[in-house]
């Protein structure tokens, strides 16, 4: 069903029937588009106004806590080795995978390190490359 300020299929318009159908084209605001979002934003009233995205207060970001820092910056004592099982273990998921620096919150330079002594590790079979049979 296209929508007649939108052109149909025929009318080569912009938002025609090529990508979506109707008038979505990618994801827009047609019953019928990519993303199959179904109306206009002014049909739409149940969401209201949105003020709260103005970005004076709460930072701007959504959903974070407190900011990790790295485990080896904020105690110089505590070395990468690749012998440490149980340091490493830290860093791998149940699968065998490292986990990546925005989850573990190290800096760059001890993940990279991490992820030596990880392999380092795996290829003395201290540590696994993968989990056994399912």
């Amino acid at each position: 069903m296209a929508r007649p300020d939108m052109g149909g299929p025929k009318s080569g318009g912009f938002g025609g029937g090529r990508f979506g159908g109707g008038g979505g084209g990618y994801g827009g605001g047609g019953g019928g588009g990519y993303g199959g979002r179904g109306g206009d934003r002014e049909e739409r009233g149940d969401r209201g106004d949105r003020g709260d995205r103005g970005g004076e207060e709460g930072g701007g970001r959504r959903g974070f806590g407190r900011r990790k820092v790295c485990r080896f910056c904020a105690d110089k004592n505590l070395k990468v080795d690749y012998k440490d099982q149980q340091q490493l273990k830290y860093f791998l998921t149940e699968r065998g995978k490292i986990i990546p620096r925005r989850i573990s919150g190290n800096c760059a330079k001890h993940q990279r390190e991490v992820a030596t002594a990880v392999k380092r590790g795996r290829m003395l079979a201290i540590l696994p490359y993968t989990v056994g049979q399912m």
